[in-house]
């Protein structure tokens, strides 16, 4: 995958507000990261489902168990409780697609 995008699935209950703020975060995580190429799909928790086979990673602001893709709550880029924490665990998560 080192040189295609990375398809990045952010969901929240709706799909708008806390799905927006949480994409935020991982932006700054990916620029960090020097990571350049990627597709960030904002979605609802309902939606998720339907584009699940079209993404590479899956994070959301509430609870989902999958066994198909890697998966990370990042609630935390919503409320900042533990949010270092969370952004070095997401960074290391993004780069080892970027380099799989």
């Amino acid at each position: 995958m080192s040189n295609s995008k990375i398809k990045i699935a952010v969901a929240c209950g709706s799909g708008v507000a806390t799905s927006t703020i949480a994409a935020d975060g991982v932006k700054e995580v990916l620029k960090e990261a020097g990571i350049e190429h990627y597709d960030i799909i904002k979605t609802s928790m309902t939606e998720l489902p339907n584009i699940i086979d079209n993404v590479d990673i899956v994070l959301t602001t509430n609870n989902f168990k999958t066994d198909e893709k890697p998966y990370m709550n990042i609630m935390g880029f919503v409320t900042g409780l533990n949010e270092e924490k969370l952004k070095n665990q997401l960074a290391e998560k993004l780069l080892d697609l970027k380099n799989s």
